[in-house]
């Protein structure tokens, strides 16, 4: 069936080129368009004499053509690329299109195998060639097992020049580079995408290496798999044990069995990684990246498979596990542990609040900002009853009346620890040695979890503000900051500071999680709001990590603490939490 064409003379040329079966090329393309250019002023024979004319730039063809063009011509043109029957050449094609202001979209680059290449020492940063105009992507993955960082939560380091070239790029802070560091790198494209992952030993800082892999024993979980052996995992497969190829070695100070193993190139353990032993068993553990301590002489401290001997006064029974916490038949893959510190070490404050493995971060992001603004309310809020026991007593709103009733909440210090002792859940930044600890937090979350059903429960998420009517016995708002001016979110936030009233922000859902990328702000996350400042015109939120670590870049300390201008918290910024 032959394409209906509205311009009747191009279209008898076109059944004419259809019966020939000949491609039409740039000739053929000039000879349409000096069919629908013609006008008054330009006979079809008399344009297409002018369009061939030696010298003629495609953009004079198209102009001298457009002047006679009709829209109903240019459909025309739109119907021989779209349903036309005979073959268009590439250069045919492509003109055709820029005739009727088509453009042919740019294929997106395919995903780069080897886009960056890093050259030379690190003794002056990190140096390479990638593309133009590239921003450079890194982290320290020796460093990074030593707090929360994934090993893609890399920092913007440098940037490529119009020539593809860039030096002098440095990582600083915690993760500042030193002799022998694994620093993994990629480049970010002006598109979004990325080149594939480098990974460089760093050389030529210092003399010689002396820093060895971290090891993070706080997520090296230990089970009792029956028959004489202990499976060994990472609590939190997402972050790094240590660095990818190190080797740790697991020491049994029952039975003096050593066993090594290397880390994966994801940080973590080979699959399937077991030792000989048995619930109550403790492990010495060593390691070494090649270099250092290559004799396992130096240990970085000892894990424990749950069991044994119970180290708890069991006096209350306690809120159940995360699910996440329990094995396949639904047993703790934790023991617990009862702590015996002080409840408050120099009075409740901000800064004791740690977030633990539970993902509950509003909790502690709210209790963070009540006892930045409003100590004594913590100091109000928890009991030590002199007999192992505390009694924390949260306030319950009647819906019926507004009004909000105590309910005392009673719980011991039995908590459930990580294999080298520390609390599995939220902890206090003072010790994480059980005699030592500060309990005010971790035994107010052990409490709530208790009231509201368990640790489970608390962490299925909530809202910041909802724990400030729990804890104050007063109201709470929220508000949506996108749907908000910037006036009105720094005027609630300067009101509840100046009033010391607590406030929190919690961040777009992991579906959002591309904004985040080298911020040093998480998606799906609580923060505290610590206050404000004003520099000049500049106005800042001061916010605070309920880990007590990572925050973005060039904000002192790795404690959690920073200060964002006002627009970048508006759009890093979903919700706003306060008490009313």
């Amino acid at each position: 069936m032959p394409i209906s064409i509205n311009d009747r003379r191009l279209s008898t040329l076109y059944s004419t080129w259809e019966r020939s079966a000949q491609p039409i090329g740039k000739e053929q393309a000039l000879e349409i368009l000096a069919q629908v250019g013609d006008s008054s002023r330009w006979s079809a024979a008399k344009l297409a004499t002018e369009l061939k004319k030696p010298g003629m730039t495609t953009e004079q063809q198209i102009a001298l053509a457009a002047a006679g063009m009709s829209a109903n011509e240019k459909k025309d043109i739109a119907t021989i690329l779209d349903q036309g029957k005979v073959p268009l050449e590439p250069s045919a094609k492509a003109f055709l299109e820029q005739v009727i202001g088509r453009t042919t979209p740019t294929p997106p680059p395919p995903p780069a195998t080897n886009g960056l290449n890093v050259s030379g020492s690190q003794a002056n940063g990190l140096s390479g060639t990638t593309r133009a105009g590239a921003s450079i992507e890194a982290i320290n993955i020796t460093t990074a097992p030593g707090g929360r960082l994934h090993m893609e939560d890399t920092l913007v380091v440098g940037k490529a020049d119009a020539s593809g070239k860039f030096s002098m790029a440095q990582l600083t802070g915690d993760q500042a580079m030193r002799e022998g560091d694994l620093v993994r790198m990629r480049a970010r494209y002006a598109d979004g995408t990325t080149s594939d992952w480098v990974t460089v030993k760093a050389s030529g800082i210092e003399a010689k290496d002396t820093r060895n892999a971290v090891v993070a024993l706080f997520r090296i979980g230990m089970a009792d798999a029956g028959g004489g052996k202990v499976s060994v995992e990472n609590i939190n497969a997402s972050r790094q044990v240590s660095e990818p190829g190190a080797k740790l070695q697991f020491t049994n100070n029952r039975t003096g069995e050593k066993t090594q193993v290397t880390v994966t190139d994801l940080g973590g353990f080979p699959e399937g990684f077991k030792l000989n032993g048995k619930s109550g068993d403790s492990f010495s553990i060593a390691a070494s990246d090649g270099v250092n301590n290559t004799a396992f002489t130096q240990a970085v401290g000892n894990v424990t498979v749950p069991g044994g001997s119970p180290s708890t006064t069991d006096l209350i029974p306690d809120p159940a596990l995360h699910h996440d916490e329990l094995d396949s038949a639904g047993k703790p893959k934790f023991s617990k542990v009862n702590f015996t510190g002080p409840l408050f070490v120099d009075g409740g404050k901000a800064e004791d609040v740690q977030q633990g493995q539970i993902g509950d971060c509003y909790f502690p992001a709210a209790m963070a900002a009540i006892a930045k603004h409003n100590p004594d309310a913590i100091a109000n809020l928890i009991k030590d009853n002199g007999d192992g026991t505390y009694t924390v007593t949260f306030k319950q709103k009647d819906w019926a009346t507004g009004r909000f009733k105590d309910v005392p909440v009673k719980v011991d210090g039995d908590l459930y620890a990580r294999s080298y002792g520390g609390a599995l859940y939220g902890r206090s930044a003072n010790s994480s040695d059980p005699k030592k600890m500060e309990l005010w937090f971790p035994l107010v979350e052990k409490a709530y979890a208790q009231w509201k059903g368990s640790y489970d429960t608390i962490g299925a998420g909530g809202h910041v503000s909802d724990v400030f009517e729990d804890c104050l016995g007063a109201d709470a708002s929220s508000f949506s900051i996108n749907h908000s001016s910037p006036d009105k979110i720094w005027a609630q936030v300067t009101k509840n500071v100046d009033a010391k009233k607590p406030i929190g922000a919690g961040t777009y859902g992991e579906d959002q999680e591309a904004k985040y990328t080298n911020t040093g702000v998480y998606a799906n996350h609580a923060y505290s709001v610590m206050g404000y400042e004003t520099v000049g015109a500049e106005k800042f939120v001061i916010l605070r990590n309920p880990w007590g670590e990572s925050e973005p870049a060039g904000n002192g300390p790795n404690d959690g603490i920073f200060k964002l201008k006002l627009e970048d918290f508006t759009k890093l910024y979903q919700s706003l939490y306060f008490q009313d």
